[in-house]
Parts: C-alpha cells; structure tokens; sequence
C-alpha cells in the first residue's frame, strides 16, 4: 500500500504497521557548504519524502496516522492564526479537505469520520 494523502503527506505499508511520509523540497542552495560555481547551473529543488511517523497496522493505528495528518496540516496552515478560535477554523477546514479527499478516493459503502 502506497497512499498519497494530501500534497504533502502519504501513507503506506510494510505489512506490519502503517507509515506516514512528509513532503519536503530540498533547496541545494541554502545547504551550509554550497558554493555557487561560475558559469554553471543553478541546482534544482528536488523534492524528499521524510519518514515521520510509524503506527500499528490496526484501525486505531489508521485513525492516529489521518488524525496527525490533519493537525500537522492544520499547524502548518495556521501559522498566522493569533487564536484559538482561528486555529480550530483552520482545524475544522483541514479536517473537511482531508475527509472529502479520502472518502472521494475509497468505495461507495465507506466513509471516514476523523475526530468521531
């Protein structure tokens, strides 16, 4: 199993447990040794997948991995938000997006219902 969940997560599996994977771009540019060689190409961004979280192949171990999805996605949304009000809109928007882009992928007869 290989799921992307949103732009920056993806989840899968090694038949033991379930592992979520983060997006990250590499910027060669901003790394400590670089220097730039005259003449030559700026290097690319290159995109990484980072391991960041390891769960028991079981349905609480599914609902904790969507769950850290959504509040990292939400933390990482939010960081202009000054309260906590603010913070929970953006909460409950990550938590519709993730939901509609999960339940629009899975069959007619099941449906995912995070925080319930």
């Amino acid at each position: 199993m290989n799921v992307r969940l949103t732009v920056n997560f993806a989840l899968r599996s090694d038949g033991t447990q379930f592992i979520l994977s983060q997006r990250k771009l590499v910027d060669p540019t901003k790394a400590p040794g670089y220097k730039p060689i005259e003449g030559a190409p700026v290097p690319e961004l290159r995109e990484r997948w980072d391991d960041i979280g390891y769960y028991p192949l079981n349905a609480v171990g599914l609902h904790v991995a969507l769950d850290s999805v959504r509040v990292r996605s939400a933390v990482a949304a939010a960081d202009s938000a000054e309260t906590l009000a603010e913070f929970m809109a953006v909460l409950s928007a990550e938590t519709a997006e993730l939901g509609a882009a999960i339940n629009a992928a899975g069959s007619l007869d099941f449906t995912v219902k995070l925080g319930a």
